[in-house]
């Protein structure tokens, strides 16, 4: 196969980007969590006696992506000179539920927010998702885009010296292609040639799968992929490098059993992890090694609470980030003084998921979007932070259709699908989310009373996030579950690991268990070519299955609004909640 170059700025407008992470906090299997000898609670930053002079907050959402963006120049350019300020700390507010089993190979959402502070991904986004080197300092394409050439920074090390190569890259891939791993990845890494036969165990090595020196790994697809960078960048679970010289000896089947996934101190990123205390804190240190440049903090806490809680912390000056705060609150901090509040771009969907197999009949589906006042519900919610959606097929500006059914609040609809449908009034289906998302519990009850009032009886049965993870996900086990994010309007193929009949969960990300296979094909014609005009077309048709199915429930893709101490700076905030992509460059007043 010819590894002839077409042009990058042309390969990545045509760039599909496969997933991204959600807010289920995806995470592994539980597990005990590793001992720690620790003070009780992080040290509260210092509170500011005056407003220190920052940049303005912004107002208002930035533009929302028209297209995928063209990438910078390939190579990464030199880590600049810094030490980190003795004695600084950052504190980033999250929910309190979190999984102390640090495995990227079946973790995603919440839990990526901890590996993107210690680990690399091959190239990473910045604040408006353009790819930019991380430990690929470039990469070529092939013109049929069937060939991806990683060439690997040289001046890489593990946090205890040891050098980072491509030996570390062809690991971490035969690693999630092993089936008694269980990786979330392994659906995904089946477009490589020859890893069906390796994860299947009917062959030893994956032939699309070279290392061509110690910096160079070369993938070759079974099929052509525009989005194959992306899917790697952007995907939920990220894939994220892990050491070979520490993993190599251990058994895939017992990962989750391993030191180093319940204690992750070895790894490329700016910060280290130090430790983990249940329902307080996660600790990390700076790298002062980095190959980007040291950071200039000392260290990074995430504080452990719940959002009411965390509101509290905020307020008072004990948290410097907090993530995702509600429109209300947010219309009431713009006054504070001390805060900056920072609404950025959504790109991910709202969503309800149906266990399709327990819901085939899609005239319920159906019944239950004309059932519910969307629209007067994100005016209640969202306070103008959002915009409704008919599909997550919803982006760049290109892959916007407005011919789709808005499904606009009908009763008298609604109840005739379900009497078509023979639905039974006496059923009562259970609907579960993560508990604490402010969002779904404000809807919530009224969603149950327009259901009612139409002969749907909803229960309401929110769990803490390790149960529901258990329950939605590892061993699904449910008949509706809410959940947000995503970027879904970066390119329309994103949908893709959603919805394709191989990414079933526990295995990959289709939490409905939907399968369509027409739309199957339509998703693979659309990540096989670069010519926008024929993928606006493909798409379409993708768009309008997904409308007419519905095996989410659509309701609106909201902006990420978070709350900033503005005694922190170097912040460039972009779109979505990747606002920590640049953390080595943030510094303390």
């Amino acid at each position: 196969m010819s590894a002839q170059k077409f042009s990058r700025r042309a390969f990545i407008r045509g760039l599909a980007v496969a997933a991204g992470g959600t807010a289920l906090s995806l995470a592994a299997a539980c597990g005990p969590a590793a001992p720690t000898v620790a003070p009780t609670q992080a040290p509260p930053p210092p509170k500011p006696t005056t407003a220190p002079a920052a940049a303005p907050a912004a107002t208002s959402a930035p533009p929302a992506a028209t297209a995928a963006p063209a990438a910078n120049p390939t190579t990464a350019p030199a880590a600049a000179a810094a030490v980190a300020k003795p004695g600084s700390v950052v504190q980033i507010g999250r929910r309190s539920e979190i999984n102390p089993l640090w495995s990227p190979l079946k973790t995603a959402g919440g839990e990526v927010q901890i590996f993107d502070l210690i680990f690399n991904r091959l190239i990473a986004p910045d604040e408006k998702w353009t790819m930019q080197p991380d430990l690929a300092e470039k990469f070529d394409v092939s013109a049929d885009a069937t060939v991806y050439t990683f060439n690997l920074r040289r001046n890489v090390t593990w946090s205890d010296g040891k050098p980072f190569t491509a030996r570390d890259v062809m690991f971490t891939y035969r690693l999630n292609l092993t089936k008694s791993a269980g990786s979330r990845q392994a659906p995904r890494l089946l477009q490589i040639k020859g890893a069906k036969d390796f994860y299947e165990g009917t062959a030893t090595e994956v032939s699309g799968l070279q290392m061509l020196d110690e910096n160079t790994v070369r993938m070759t697809l079974e099929q052509p992929n525009v989005s194959w960078v992306s899917q790697l960048t952007h995907s939920s679970p990220i894939l994220f490098i892990l050491p070979e010289h520490v993993l190599k000896d251990a058994d895939p089947a017992q990962l989750d059993n391993h030191p180093f996934i319940k204690k992750p101190d070895v790894s490329t990123g700016p910060y280290q992890y130090v430790q983990f205390v249940a329902d307080q804190f996660v600790e990390f240190k700076a790298n002062p090694n980095y190959f980007k440049g040291a950071p200039k903090i000392e260290k990074v806490f995430v504080r452990l609470a719940e959002p009411p809680t965390q509101l509290a912390q905020f307020e008072r000056g004990e948290l410097d980030v907090m993530y995702k705060v509600t429109a209300k609150d947010a219309e009431r901090l713009k006054s504070n003084t001390n805060l900056s509040i920072i609404p950025l771009q959504g790109l991910g969907v709202f969503q309800i998921a149906w266990n399709n197999e327990r819901f085939p009949d899609k005239r319920v589906r159906q019944a239950f979007m004309y059932a519910i006042d969307r629209e007067s519900l994100i005016k209640v919610v969202l306070r103008g932070e959002g915009r409704l959606v008919h599909s997550t097929i919803i982006g760049p500006e290109w892959a916007n259709y407005n011919d789709l059914n808005q499904y606009k609040y009908d009763p008298a609809k609604a109840r005739a699908l379900l009497q078509d449908a023979g639905w039974d009034s006496g059923k009562t289906v259970n609907i579960t989310w993560s508990k604490g998302f402010a969002d779904i519990e404000l809807a919530a009850p009224i969603v149950q009373q327009q259901l009612k009032e139409v002969g749907f009886n909803l229960e309401l049965a929110p769990l803490d996030s390790p149960a529901y993870i258990k329950k939605v996900v590892s061993e699904p086990d449910f008949d509706l579950a809410w959940f947000s994010g995503g970027v879904y309007a970066l390119d329309p193929d994103i949908s893709s690991a959603y919805y394709e009949c191989a990414n079933w969960t526990p295995r990959g990300a289709n939490t409905t268990h939907y399968c369509n296979k027409e739309l199957d094909t339509l998703f693979a014609q659309g990540r096989a070519t670069t010519d926008t005009t024929k993928r606006k077309d493909v798409y379409a048709r993708a768009a309008a299955i997904l409308n007419e199915d519905v095996p989410t429930t659509f309701w609106w893709s909201e902006n990420i609004i978070y709350g900033v101490s503005k005694r922190l700076k170097g912040i460039k905030a972009g779109t979505n909640d990747y606002l920590w992509w640049n953390i080595q460059e943030w510094s303390l007043d």
